[in-house]
């Protein structure tokens, strides 16, 4: 009986580190290529954002202050890195002045292989709001001088209207929505403006909403492949029954319609176009509690919105599976992280984020901020409102300041699948119990996350001695990730001693 125990207990071992052995063979499937960029200069580099990506390379561009001033003058580095993510080259911008006040930036830009930097300046003395815009031209890293793209007359610097740049999806045209200054008992004036990507302007029109002409409501903007904007705009956000509208705007008119209505409030949203058709999508709840309610308001649900026909499609609650894991049966701090389409599918993508802060001990005006990550859930669905499923995406944890970049995921498709990277403990992928030592209590892997079709998901960490070394511990930025092509990644890694751009291949 004993030596049958033996042999048995023998099998579990070895059946074990077979498995501990696949799954770490598995594991390789990636490949890093670095740079040294620890011994570069941080001027330039402070808080790069990485954009323009393509099979030659990439961009990054840093928005960095000048000098020591309580308002300091700002300057814009921009850089150009080669297809290994070695630096190739950079040139400053500064921002347009006028009668010796500096722009206020407003707006960066994503074009096909530009970048739009918007900037405005009111001024009292000549009664005008300026829209500016100077772009970075990808192909020979030459900056524009400012270019006046609006000017708003206004009476007081106090009411100077604002402006609100978007570009298209396909990223061929631009447009300028325009809240002109507040009036007193008037409705909300707005104007259009349409531009090629040359910023030629190719419309203008001008509209008169029924809402009172104030600042305080929330909107966001999106421009269609055809030309059209679409408007949501919350009203009424911090009582109980909030109102979310959608106007429709065109060169002829402006359509107004109304989204929520009786235990159906949006919290967040975005517009969607499939076969000629705009829908909205986002989470909502059915009751709206006042954002001081104790643990947060709380999402119950995910819908479509039918724009064009004016339709609520589907205002789907989770499935028991998922909102059994979540506490208190419904997220706090649901935002939409992204939204992906495939075909006709459609990837709802959500991320619990919370942010705080306090003063610095001894400090004037100077903040500690912490950043609280997770979970994610994630939608699978079609326009239909036919659901594939919604799965909970556990992942999470604080960080502090300017940390922040690392506290997120970075999802993608590939051959029909959601694919998510995501940083995730070195001690947890290798089932330690016990770690001693900072290092080694921080040290990360970047993790591949793939869900299949049915939405289970398979983790399989990406080795590297750089992201997760113990020694100068840097960590994946996920937010600061750009895709190269079908399986290669730009991406940044920020760490306690040093940071680094790097290329990531996945097999």
């Amino acid at each position: 009986m004993h030596i049958l125990r033996t042999k048995s207990m023998l099998k579990i071992i070895a059946t074990f580190f077979f498995l501990f052995s696949a799954f770490f063979a598995n594991a390789q499937t990636a490949s890093f290529q670095w740079t040294d960029w620890k011994y570069n200069t941080d001027v330039g580099f402070q808080d790069p954002i990485l954009t323009l990506s393509s099979d030659e390379g990439f961009t990054t561009y840093s928005v960095e202050a000048l000098g020591t001033q309580v308002f300091p003058p700002k300057i814009i580095y921009i850089s150009k890195f080669d297809s290994a993510a070695k630096l190739k080259s950079t040139v400053a911008l500064a921002l347009p002045k006028r009668q010796r006040k500096e722009a206020t930036l407003l707006k960066v830009i994503e074009g096909e292989n530009n970048l739009y930097f918007f900037s405005h300046i009111a001024l009292k003395k000549d009664k005008k709001n300026v829209l500016y815009v100077q772009v970075y031209q990808g192909a020979t890293g030459v900056v524009s001088a400012p270019k006046e793209l609006y000017a708003l007359p206004i009476a007081k610097v106090k009411y100077a209207g604002f402006f609100n740049p978007v570009i298209s999806e396909d990223k061929k045209q631009l447009a300028v929505f325009v809240h002109l200054p507040y009036s007193k008992k008037a409705n909300e004036k707005i104007a259009t403006i349409a531009f090629d990507a040359n910023l030629n302007k190719t419309s203008e029109a001008s509209h008169t909403l029924r809402f009172k002409s104030e600042k305080a409501y929330r909107e966001k903007v999106y421009l269609s492949n055809d030309g059209t904007l679409n408007i949501v705009k919350t009203t009424d956000f911090f009582k109980k029954n909030p109102v979310t509208s959608v106007i429709t705007l065109t060169a002829d008119a402006a359509v107004e319609e109304t989204v929520s209505r009786k235990d159906f409030y949006v919290s967040d949203s975005r517009v969607i176009s499939m076969k000629g058709k705009y829908y909205l999508v986002g989470f909502a709840t059915n009751n709206w509690k006042p954002t001081v309610a104790i643990g947060g308001r709380k999402d119950k649900s995910y819908f479509i919105y039918n724009i064009t026909d004016k339709i609520l499609v589907t205002n789907q609650q989770w499935s028991p599976k998922t909102l059994k894991q979540v506490l208190g049966k419904g997220f706090t701090d649901l935002t939409i992280k992204d939204v992906l389409i495939d075909e006709e599918k459609i990837y709802l993508i959500g991320d619990c984020k919370k942010k705080t802060s306090e003063v610095k001990s001894g400090a004037n005006f100077e903040y500690n901020y912490t950043y609280s990550n997770g979970p994610g859930v994630i939608v699978k669905l079609e326009v239909s409102g036919k659901v594939d499923y919604d799965v909970l995406f556990k992942y999470g944890e604080t960080y502090v300041n300017d940390k922040q970049k690392i506290a997120s995921f970075y999802p993608y498709l590939k051959n029909g699948k959601l694919h998510i990277l995501v940083n995730e403990k070195e001690s947890v992928m290798k089932k330690k119990k016990v770690v001693i030592g900072y290092d080694k209590i921080n040290a990360k892997v970047i993790t591949l996350n793939t869900f299949d079709r049915s939405g289970k998901r398979s983790i399989t960490p990406l080795w590297n001695s750089k992201v997760g070394g113990e020694q100068n511990i840097i960590d994946f930025a996920p937010t600061l990730t750009v895709k190269k092509n079908a399986s290669s990644f730009y991406i940044y890694a920020y760490g306690k001693k040093y940071y680094d751009f790097g290329v990531l291949s996945i097999d």
